[in-house]
């Protein structure tokens, strides 16, 4: 009687244990599909955040390469009419600082005969390490009296400041002329 006691018991036992076994097995593979689905996800997502991050670079770069242009643009784009007025357009583009600077670094009369200074090529170049600063190839035109005098290839390095989502430039430097042929 015992040792039909302890046979029932130990195949129930042991049935019991099958039984958990094949539960816990159908559990493990639930949440091992629930995970494999939460991974897909979260790389899902991951694809989407640098996406955007991606979007808001370019985004936010083309900001930047707008105000650097334009800022040029309108700093050297000028004749006898906007020679001093170019300063006023600046004002979005610019820090006071910058283009009080740049106001020091010009004459405060109008030329006397006639002038024409036009941007002909623009480069931007961006740094690779500063996301703020930028490296500017440009030539431009310089007429004096309708007649050309020069094309001048320069090299500016930009630096730009953020305030309040918006990008102006914060330092001009001109580097120099650039050797051609």
């Amino acid at each position: 009687m015992k040792k039909l006691l302890l046979t029932v018991t130990g195949t129930v036992t042991v049935l019991i244990l099958i039984v958990s076994l094949f539960s816990l097995n159908q559990t493990n593979q639930a949440l091992e599909s629930k995970l494999s689905k939460k991974e897909n996800e979260l790389k899902t997502m991951e694809q989407l955040i640098n996406q955007e991050d991606k979007f808001t670079d370019t985004v936010a770069n083309q900001k930047k390469l707008t105000v650097i242009e334009e800022g040029l643009r309108t700093y050297l784009d000028y004749d006898n009419d906007t020679y001093l007025t170019r300063f006023e357009h600046l004002q979005n583009k610019a820090t006071d600082e910058t283009i009080q600077r740049l106001k020091e670094l010009s004459s405060t009369d109008p030329p006397l005969l006639d002038v024409n200074n036009q941007v002909m090529e623009l480069t931007i170049y961006l740094h690779p390490t500063e996301e703020l600063i930028f490296l500017v190839q440009l030539t431009t035109e310089y007429s004096l009296d309708h007649e050309v005098v020069s094309h001048l290839p320069q090299l500016y390095q930009v630096t730009l400041i953020e305030t309040n989502e918006e990008y102006h430039i914060s330092q001009l430097t001109n580097l120099g002329l650039i050797a051609t042929n």
